[in-house]
């Protein structure tokens, strides 16, 4: 795409009216001039570079399918996980501060990062002591929650 640097003129004018025109135009960024169709150019296009600096910047990608499902399959298990949490610590509304302290993909990560189930159980019965629910509504969730981590 080719930019013009210079203000538009009509194409009658001489050269030496050009350049005398580009000198006292140069100094005023919002003269007009008319070409010879009848149509207003402006004569300086308008910088972006103000209205770029300005703007929000965001860096999507694009994943690759099998990425995506991993993705997917993470998420459902963290909304799962969510709503679990929020069934054992019977949580009615998002601003009770006082339940369960970890969001559910930093529990994840924990359980992840510990190297065999033994040691998974044990972090999540240790986690789950406070419940509001049975434990065997407790126990019941950490099985099925070890189940699922296996998928991942």
């Amino acid at each position: 795409m080719n930019y013009i640097k210079h203000p538009f003129y009509s194409t009658t004018a001489s050269s030496s009216n050009l350049r005398d025109h580009h000198l006292n135009t140069s100094s005023s960024m919002t003269k007009t001039t008319s070409s010879v169709n009848g149509c207003v150019r402006f004569n300086v296009l308008t910088s972006t570079a103000q209205t770029f600096d300005e703007r929000k910047k965001y860096l999507t990608a694009k994943y690759p399918q099998q990425q995506m499902q991993l993705i997917r399959k993470r998420l459902k298990i963290e909304f799962w996980l969510d709503d679990q949490l929020r069934f054992l610590y019977d949580i009615k509304n998002d601003s009770s501060q006082e339940d369960h302290d970890q969001c559910p993909e930093d529990l994840i990560d924990c359980l992840l990062d510990m190297n065999n189930e033994l040691e998974r159980r044990r972090f999540l019965i240790e986690k789950l002591r406070n419940v509001k629910q049975s434990q065997s509504i407790a126990m019941e969730f950490i099985d099925e929650l070890l189940h699922r981590l296996k998928m991942l």
